[in-house]
């Protein structure tokens, strides 16, 4: 894999973080009533929803840095 598939990839993957970033601070904010959430044998508690809400939005701006700043920075080191 070279790195343009690697920072395709990471654009793609950046879209389904932020997504998860949107869905974890709506449920913190708008949807606490909906927590704990129990599925099955998993339950997804209010403890485990603050630590997605930090998470996801750092994996989110980790992703966009390599998918679309690392690019323009490595570019601007090369043509200078």
């Amino acid at each position: 894999m070279n790195h343009h598939t690697g920072r395709e990839i990471a654009k793609f993957l950046a879209g389904i973080a932020f997504g998860e970033s949107v869905g974890h601070i709506w449920l913190g904010t708008l949807g606490t009533h909906l927590l704990p959430l129990s599925l099955t044998t998993f339950t997804f508690t209010a403890t485990m929803n603050t630590v997605c809400m930090v998470a996801w939005p750092i994996v989110c701006a980790a992703l966009v840095w390599y998918g679309w700043l690392a690019q323009a920075n490595a570019r601007r080191s090369v043509t200078a």
